[in-house]
């Protein structure tokens, strides 16, 4: 087998999902942070410097990482990531490595938008030895790697692991993170929204994300005025449009921090992914647009939204699972009448709507019924658990691998003890 640099076989997997581990590079000194940028020996600024790059946004993400990239590539840039760092940003570094209870030697680690690993000192000071360090910048991965070199082979080997790319487009096999860090690069992301969805799917149920910056929200608004939309085209959020954007996701906010020098927001994924109260609803079920059964292989029961709809317009859109209960045709078995395992995507199914299709409430019941055809039939359901947002895939094959994760994760976390209670839930008939 030919060998590469570092005398390891190359890993056909890091081809996949347009991510790649590119090659080792030249040596480097010590390390410095994606947003700091300060000159070697310098004190901790006041002002932040000038990046230039795009003054316009991208409309589209792959436009917008091929300019990240080209930015973030410049041997300039490159010199001044690999600057000393004054202490106190060290030490805020430290705290944001810190911000994660119960990290150590057995945890699986994420670093999106690495830059030259400012990080992961701090992370291995806490004993985490797995850590995915992850960006869009050849050259700041090439100075990253050489001071972390990789493990060997391509297995489960503990070690710092470097892939090229946006960290949305992380294959799923690399996730079951434990915690993922967005250090000094959440204003620096095409979409915050959609971020922070592949960031809660790359993570285990109990698992942390980071939204960070060592020098500050009002910093980091300076440095975006200076170097203008296209580079940076987000302001780090308050804790108003934080709140909003975790609005539709699984995450709750633990903490937030948001002073000068520093901003740490802290969100977890709860066990279970457990709403803060179950969402029960009951209606009839109505016809749908087919596609469940045709074009997905996944047959839902869709309940009326109308008499549904000041209730709808209060949740989240998107996919949520519990436990449902259908009153079946006369002569069903009891089997069919009893409380089963369910996913319910509450939504305007963005990926197959053809633009004039209102919401629905489509539920997926994981149960084989004798009967075909539930139409006029009463379904209730109580949700105890919120998933992921409503979300727009490339193609139906990418929907439908989605769909087959959110089924299966939903059908080992309601086999725990807190969620299977729901079941016995009282909006849920009792029959003899």
């Amino acid at each position: 087998m030919a060998m590469i640099a570092g005398g390891r076989a190359p890993c056909s997997k890091t081809a996949r999902a347009g991510c790649r581990a590119p090659s080792a590079a030249r040596p480097a000194p010590a390390l410095a942070s994606r947003a700091r940028l300060a000159r070697r020996g310098s004190a901790c600024r006041a002002q932040p410097p000038v990046i230039e790059g795009a003054r316009q946004k991208f409309d589209t993400r792959p436009e917008h990482n091929k300019a990240q990239a080209a930015v973030f590539d410049r041997p300039e840039i490159v010199r001044q990531f690999t600057a000393p760092q004054p202490p106190a940003i060290e030490a805020r570094l430290a705290a944001i490595a810190g911000a994660v209870p119960g990290l150590g030697p057995d945890s699986r680690v994420i670093d999106a938008g690495c830059g030259t690993g400012c990080l992961i000192p701090h992370l291995q000071a806490r004993g985490v030895a797995d850590i995915t360090a992850v960006d869009l910048s050849e050259a700041m991965l090439a100075e990253l790697r050489a001071r972390f070199p990789s493990p060997g082979g391509c297995g489960n080997d503990k070690g710092v692991r470097t892939w090229q790319c946006d960290f949305v487009d992380l294959p799923v096999y690399t996730g079951s993170a434990d915690a993922i860090f967005l250090n000094a690069m959440f204003g620096n992301v095409h979409d915050q929204h959609y971020s922070l969805a592949r960031a809660a799917q790359l993570l285990k149920p109990g698992g942390y994300a980071v939204i960070s910056h060592q020098e500050g929200r009002a910093w980091h608004s300076a440095l975006r005025a200076s170097s203008g939309p296209g580079l940076i085209p987000h302001e780090l959020p308050g804790k108003e449009a934080l709140e909003e954007l975790l609005f539709d996701s699984p995450f709750e906010l633990v903490d937030l921090r948001d002073e000068e020098g520093l901003y740490l927001a802290l969100l977890r994924i709860p066990p279970g992914f457990v709403l803060p109260e179950p969402v029960r609803l009951a209606g009839t079920v109505v016809p749908g647009f087919g596609r469940g059964s045709r074009d997905l292989a996944v047959p839902t029961a869709n309940i009326d939204p109308a008499p549904l709809e000041r209730r709808l317009a209060s949740l989240a859109r998107g996919v949520y699972f519990g436990w449902a209960q259908l009153d079946p045709p006369a002569g069903s078995p009891e089997e069919d009448g009893a409380v089963h395992k369910m996913v319910m995507n509450i939504g305007r199914r963005p990926t197959v709507n053809t633009g004039d299709e209102a919401a629905t409430v489509e539920v997926h019941i994981l149960h084989d019924y004798v009967a075909q055809d539930f139409h006029g039939a009463h379904l209730r359901v109580v949700a105890t658990s919120f998933l992921r947002p409503e979300m727009k895939f490339d193609s139906l094959a990418a929907l439908q691998k989605r769909i087959k994760a959110d089924i299966g994760i939903a059908r080992s976390q309601l086999d725990s003890p807190e969620l299977g209670a729901a079941a016995g839930d009282a909006s849920f008939e009792r029959r003899a």
